[in-house]
Parts: structure tokens; C-alpha cells; sequence
């Protein structure tokens, strides 16, 4: 296993995006049925509370630090990692490595005309791909199981789940154990970037540490859910003044 801290109870990797790009192909040639998750600010907030959801992210295969958020909790706490690896670059990253090595890929989540158009777009930019199939994440009882058994016959390489967390999280965690894949990704709202439904903040804002005010923008209905990100900061700050009462306390 990568090595890895902790923040907040919540397993981090301290990896860089080429060594989890280089990971997740070694996870398709030993077809390793491994999940990979993208835990940001708002994610661990969550897991706080949501314990299957903590469970889930500590035993996936790969926990990479996506959100600006994560890197400065993790300077903060004194043990900084390496950069952030965000859910849409990993993602267009292991696109590229599928379209190089003929790994065959499969798109789930999203509404139905979305998931199409970001396949579409995926196929444009890289035109050896090999996208086995989709599907729109709106699974009931019976889709659910109809999708199983796709995944069964059709073995994708890597499979790609954009349904938000914790659903896709949770979506993985029961399903992986009856299907043969090599890697499955959750990477949230990944397909309505790559379909153009949102648009990525500039690169300059991504650098700043500010693609969340550039979502907001877009979309003023998240208002609701950026109040995990003071609330991030104050229990991260809270961990860390325990930490060094502790520290103080044993000298």
C-alpha cells in the first residue's frame, strides 16, 4: 500500500498523479477488482458522521487527495502531502493510459444524456479508446441488477463511477465484490466536466486553491453544501490543538 496519512480519521495517500496513474495500471494487469476514491473537504466532513462511508474510503485500494482543502489540512497537521491528484485530472489521466495500453473502460453515472455526450468527448480526444459501455447513475432495484451482470459479461479494464458521494462510494462497495474489473474510480462530477455541462475553473484558480468558489459561481445551489468547508477547517484546527495539548502535556 502507498504510504499514507491521516486526517480527520480519514486515510489519505501521500501519492503524486504519475505513481497513481502507475498504480491503477498495475491494478488492470492483475485484475484486482481495486476502488479508488477522491476524498476532498466535504467528503471527510461527512465521514464524520456517515461511519459505512469512513469504512469505505480507509479500505478502498487508493485514496488520493483531491481538494485543496485535503493539501492544507495536511500542511496544517504537519504532515503535508505530495500535491493534490484531482478526481477529473486522474480520471483524463487513466483515459490516456487506457487509449495507450488498449484497456477497454466503462461510464456510469450522470443523467443519461450526459453520460453519452462526455463518452462522445472522450472519444474525440482519445480515438483509440475503448469504452465498452454506459450507463446513467438513476439505478432502481432492478437497473442495479441489470448493470451487474453487463459488468460481469463485458469485464471492463477500468470502470468509472460518477454518481456523487456518498452513493458512489457505497454503489462500489457492494457492488465490486461480484464482478471482475481491474480498477473502478469514483470521480463525483467528473462526466458533466467532461461532457461541458460545467466548466473547470481556470488553471490559475485551480493553482490558487480556488476551483470551489469557480463551481459555486456556476452553480449557487451548492451554497448549501460548501458549509462543510469552514466546518473542515474548524475541526481540522480543533486536531490540531489537541495534538499539540497532547505534545505539551507529555513534556
Amino acid at each position: 500500500m502507498a504510504e499514507y496519512i491521516k486526517i480527520l480519521g480519514i486515510r489519505i495517500n501521500n501519492i503524486t498523479m504519475k505513481e497513481a496513474v502507475e498504480i491503477i495500471d498495475n491494478y488492470v494487469k492483475d485484475r484486482a477488482n481495486s476502488m479508488i476514491v477522491t476524498p476532498n473537504a466535504e467528503m471527510i466532513v461527512r465521514a464524520q458522521k456517515d461511519r459505512e462511508l469512513a469504512e469505505i474510503i480507509n479500505n478502498s485500494a487508493l485514496s488520493v487527495p483531491d481538494g485543496a482543502g485535503v493539501l492544507l489540512a495536511s500542511k496544517l497537521l504537519r504532515n503535508p502531502v505530495a500535491e493534490r491528484v484531482a478526481g477529473i485530472d486522474l480520471m483524463k489521466e487513466s483515459l490516456k493510459l487506457a487509449a495507450e495500453r488498449a484497456y477497454s473502460v466503462y461510464l456510469l453515472g450522470s443523467k443519461p444524456g450526459v453520460v453519452d455526450t462526455a463518452c462522445r468527448k472522450i472519444r474525440e480526444q482519445f480515438p483509440a479508446i475503448k469504452i465498452t459501455g454506459s450507463h446513467h447513475g438513476y439505478l432502481d432495484k432492478d437497473l442495479k441488477k441489470q448493470l451487474v451482470e453487463e459488468l460481469k459479461s463485458k469485464k471492463p479494464d477500468i470502470l468509472y463511477v460518477g454518481m456523487g458521494s456518498p452513493l458512489q462510494e457505497k454503489f462500489l462497495n457492494e457492488v465490486l465484490p461480484l464482478v471482475d474489473i481491474g480498477a473502478a474510480l469514483a470521480v463525483g462530477g467528473s462526466f458533466d466536466v467532461l461532457a461541458g455541462k460545467v466548466r473547470r475553473a481556470p488553471v490559475w484558480m485551480q493553482k490558487a486553491g480556488l476551483e470551489w468558489l469557480f463551481r459555486l459561481i456556476q452553480e449557487p445551489e451548492r451554497v448549501k453544501r460548501m458549509t462543510a468547508l469552514p466546518l473542515f477547517v474548524f475541526l481540522v484546527l480543533r486536531e490540531l490543538f489537541r495534538r499539540k495539548k497532547h505534545i505539551t502535556g507529555c513534556i
